[in-house]
């Protein structure tokens, strides 16, 4: 979106957001909207300094607020599920809904990022380092929304079998 694209949904885009601030530490509210806002511009690159310096805030203070700063993911995640049954319950398409499951994954370097780890990564067909993530998401007519992601951690079967075994001797 272009900056006045951004500015011309900003006022329904602030409600929007309003919803879910209750969620976060009212202290930390603004770099939820700076962020939020970020993503939506047209930035060339969407990671934490472009967005706080575009915002006006210092790039270590938005850093901090999304390495530290407590949230409920939860209750976002419950308030953005009731929201969307509210609003498919108004979207009228002859199909009716269609729940979507899709990976996505990504070569990582190095062990930082939590999840990364040898396994098939669909990005480049073959096993490889990196991360693997789950998303579940919903379509009705041109409504679309996503519901959750997880991080997928894979594990052995020789693992997955010394569970299994381990179970059978409860």
């Amino acid at each position: 979106m272009t900056e006045e694209q951004v500015r011309a949904v900003g006022p329904a885009f602030a409600r929007y957001l309003g919803g879910f601030e209750s969620y976060f530490d009212p202290r930390s509210v603004d770099h939820l909207r700076a962020y939020a806002r970020g993503l939506l511009s047209d930035l060339p690159r969407k990671s934490v300094e472009p967005i706080a310096l575009a915002a006006g805030t210092a790039v270590r203070t938005l850093q901090e607020f999304l390495r530290d700063y407590a949230w409920d993911r939860d209750g976002v995640r419950d308030e953005h599920h009731r929201r969307v049954a509210s609003h498919r319950a108004t979207v009228s398409d002859p199909l009716g809904t269609v729940g979507l499951v899709d990976e996505t994954s990504q070569v990582k370097k190095g062990t930082k990022t939590p999840g990364v780890q040898r396994q098939y990564l669909g990005c480049v067909g073959k096993v490889e380092n990196g991360v693997v993530t789950v998303h579940v998401g919903v379509a009705r007519g041109k409504y679309k929304t996503l519901l959750d992601a997880d991080l997928f951690v894979w594990s052995s079967p020789r693992i997955v079998d010394r569970v299994y075994t381990l179970r059978g001797q409860e």
